[in-house]
C-alpha cells in the first residue's frame, strides 16, 4: 500500500490540466500537490472533489537548496 504523500511538479511552462489531475487523484495516496507552474480550473475542481490540497506558482528557488543552506 502506498503511503500518503505530496506530489511536487516543477514545470515552468506547463500547467496541470484535468487529465494530469485525474492521474494524480487515481494514485489514491496523494494528499497534496505543489507545482511551480499553474493548475487549470478543471484540474483544481478534480483536486477539490478528491480532497487533495494544492498550491500553484510555488517559487522554484524554495524547492532547491544551495550548498550553503545545507551546511548552515
Amino acid at each position: 500500500m502506498n503511503e500518503p504523500h505530496i506530489e511536487v511538479k516543477a514545470w515552468k511552462t506547463k500547467k496541470i490540466d484535468s487529465t494530469k489531475a485525474k492521474e494524480i487523484r487515481d494514485k489514491d495516496s496523494v494528499i497534496g500537490v505543489v507545482t511551480t507552474g499553474g493548475i487549470t480550473k478543471p484540474a483544481k475542481e478534480v483536486f477539490n472533489e478528491a480532497d487533495i490540497a494544492w498550491i500553484e506558482y510555488f517559487p522554484e528557488k524554495e524547492l532547491t537548496q544551495t550548498k550553503a543552506q545545507e551546511e548552515g
